[in-house]
């Protein structure tokens, strides 16, 4: 008992330390969390758009470190156009990309009328803005069934997100056939995301840790898988080739033909990354 109160005494002490340093940051920060529950409610975007009207302001709760902030949705007719209500929602929304703006996909849960909602959304101000925030423009938040403005399509990056906030990821690469697999591992690298490319990857081993190391350092990846893609594979193995271009920190861009091994058991098991030629 005694060491625990010691224990408590010294963390009190080091706040007390803490404090007058970073003062100013604190008044400009607000530490908030949410308690986040294991997965949200994956709400198709035609009833999403009716719950939450043009006008309507609505917390957003990022799934990774239950920070929220709030925001009011400006328009969109295929996904949400918000802007951060204030300019300490703005705040926290830039804190969570590490201080700077990034296109990066995030996965969020909204709370409304009873449920948390599972979307995604990313972190970049563009277009026009009209609330006086800080941030110079709008973002975009995608729910399932969700498409951008300009393709028409549904986001890769942002559909993955969705179903991890969602609770739904395994379940998605359990059916998934080897070019789903493939681009499950891809953008796990594009989004900066461990958890996008866990579900598709051996279980433990040697060749787990190198694979989930591989995405270290990377900040932006292109890439176009070869081949068709098929539902319908009877083999149990089958090698995957990828153009890509990938930025990585402090090396600058490199433009590689990277070949990617699928396996399974068995018929029935679920498509697994293997290995991983970088061609280098």
């Amino acid at each position: 008992m005694y060491s625990r109160q010691i224990r408590i005494t010294f963390l009190f002490v080091l706040i007390l330390m803490i404090l007058p340093c970073h003062a100013a940051e604190a008044s400009e920060f607000p530490f908030t969390v949410y308690p986040v529950p294991e997965k949200g409610t994956i709400l198709k975007w035609q009833k999403v758009n009716r719950i939450l009207p043009t006008g309507k302001k609505f917390k957003v709760i990022d799934l990774e470190t239950g920070f929220y902030f709030s925001v009011q949705r400006r328009a969109g007719n295929k996904h949400a156009d918000v802007q951060p209500l204030t300019y300490k929602d703005t705040a926290v929304l830039k804190h969570l990309y590490n201080g700077k703006w990034s296109w990066r996909r995030r996965a969020i849960l909204i709370p409304v009328k009873g449920k948390m909602l599972a979307a995604s959304m990313h972190g970049m101000p563009h277009g026009a803005g009209a609330l006086k925030n800080g941030f110079p423009g709008h973002f975009c938040i995608h729910f399932a069934g969700s498409t951008t403005h300009k393709t028409r399509n549904a986001d890769p990056s942002h559909k993955l997100m969705i179903l991890k906030a969602g609770g739904k990821l395994e379940d998605y690469a359990h059916h998934a056939n080897p070019h789903q697999v493939v681009q499950m591992y891809l953008l796990s690298l594009k989004e900066n995301d461990p958890d996008l490319m866990k579900p598709v990857l051996p279980e433990k081993g040697v060749e787990r840790k190198k694979l989930l190391k591989a995405g270290k350092g990377v900040t932006a990846v292109h890439y176009d898988i070869q081949g068709k893609e098929s539902k319908k594979h009877r083999t149990f193995k089958t090698v995957i080739p990828v153009k890509t271009v990938i930025y990585r920190e402090n090396e600058g861009v490199e433009k590689t033909l990277i070949n990617i091994t699928v396996a399974r058991l068995t018929p029935w098991s679920a498509w697994k990354i293997s290995k991983v030629d970088w061609g280098r």
